[in-house]
């Protein structure tokens, strides 16, 4: 019986230990959502005339670069860099 508490304690803190270290990771869709808004702001475009591309972990946290298609202006690439809990740092324009 006693076995089987301990067992089941150490389980527990197992489960609760991974489920911290997995959460200090930042949502993806929220890096994306991001990333979009602030580019669609800077760039004076809809959502819909930016394209991302995948998020790459970077040394100072996550990256993602993105071209914007600001119409007369051209296309406008990008990269959204973000700290390692998921704040965005920097929106660094490319170019001009």
């Amino acid at each position: 019986m006693r076995r089987t508490s301990l067992f089941l304690a150490a389980s527990l803190g197992l489960v609760v230990a991974s489920h911290a270290f997995a959460s200090d990771r930042p949502d993806p869709g929220k890096l994306t959502t991001r990333c979009l808004d602030e580019a669609a702001k800077k760039f004076d475009v809809k959502n819909d005339y930016i394209q991302l591309q995948p998020i790459k972990a970077a040394d100072s946290g996550y990256s993602i670069s993105g071209t914007a298609d600001a119409g007369i202006d051209g296309k406008k690439n990008f990269t959204c860099e973000f700290n390692k809990k998921g704040k965005l740092a920097n929106l660094v324009p490319e170019g001009k």
